[in-house]
């Protein structure tokens, strides 16, 4: 296995592609029923594999991944064979959570500097040999997909 077995909860939205993955192994409903009950090793096999191509096709397709705490963020932008980084940490003491979607509306309409933070910034570049496997890492340690825009509006303040 690659990946790791999805949670039943992030299984549960997959269920019709599931059933088409079994279909397409030529596994029916009834065999699938055979196969936990009987092999469970078997079954747990199969479960991996279509986790495994699941997390491929949707890894494939994130480009950009940030990462914030209350007091920094970090936002990447996954090349082919170089993952960039740019982000900020917050200084002052009193400042508010990064983790309160209002810190960012404060900021965009200017109620809000990045002087006020206190705000360091910071870039830096990884080049990496498995993107995919990079990209999944980094998901299991907290990154979440976001948009291109917000990691180029970041990069837009790094001096």
């Amino acid at each position: 296995m690659k990946f790791r077995v999805l949670t039943t909860e992030e299984l549960a939205p997959l269920k019709e592609d599931f059933i088409k993955f079994l279909s397409a192994n030529t596994i029916t409903g009834e065999d699938w029923v055979s196969i936990k009950k009987d092999k469970p090793e078997e079954a747990d096999t199969i479960l991996e594999m279509f986790c495994d191509i699941v997390w491929e096709k949707s890894l494939e397709k994130i480009s950009f991944l940030e990462h914030r705490d209350e007091k920094y963020l970090k936002v990447f932008r996954c090349g082919k064979e170089k993952i960039e980084m740019v982000g900020f940490s917050v200084k002052a003491e009193n400042a508010p959570s990064l983790l309160e979607e209002s810190t960012f509306e404060k900021l965009g309409s200017g109620a809000l500097k990045f002087s006020d933070l206190q705000a360091e910034f910071y870039t830096s570049e990884k080049e990496t040999q498995d993107l995919i496997m990079e990209k999944f890492k980094m998901m299991e340690e907290g990154c979440n997909p976001c948009e291109e825009a917000y990691f180029y509006g970041i990069k837009s303040l790094v001096k």
